[in-house]
């Protein structure tokens, strides 16, 4: 896969995520939808957009307790936007399990995706900066 391939399949990732966040489907559910609304021809984007998504949704437990981690003191991940949320949650389970890309692409493409749908101007920074603590930690 190009790696610009790869980002195509972040973005669809990170956008049934939050799909799926806001909304009380399943992640079969949200993922079927998803597709009858996106214009994607690519097997191979679908593919790995569906396996980034419902594996992050299947480790949601210990990927949302390692952004915790890195919060402020007193925040939970319930307390940040629920688009952010969701690109931290698909990059974080990226970075930790998936060796698809190097951890600086994958944090450069959720900056991307922060800037283009984050609802905050805080928050390009805000997940460069929480990222970049997974990363850290994933390389101990």
């Amino acid at each position: 896969m190009t790696n610009r391939e790869k980002k195509r399949a972040r973005h669809h990732a990170y956008l049934m995520l939050y799909q799926w966040d806001i909304s009380s489907l399943s992640p079969e559910e949200i993922a079927q939808l998803y597709w009858e609304e996106t214009d994607e021809s690519s097997p191979e984007v679908k593919s790995l957009a569906e396996e980034l998504f419902k594996l992050t949704v299947e480790n949601l437990e210990s990927v949302d307790s390692e952004i915790e981690k890195h919060l402020k003191k007193g925040w939970k991940i319930s307390r940040l936007l629920p688009v952010d949320r969701s690109i931290l949650r698909g990059a974080t389970y990226e970075i930790l399990n998936m060796d698809v890309s190097p951890a600086e692409a994958v944090i450069n493409d959720a900056v991307d995706f922060a800037k283009l749908y984050g609802e905050d101007p805080k928050s390009p920074a805000f997940i460069n900066a929480i990222l970049d603590k997974v990363k850290r930690d994933a390389r101990k």
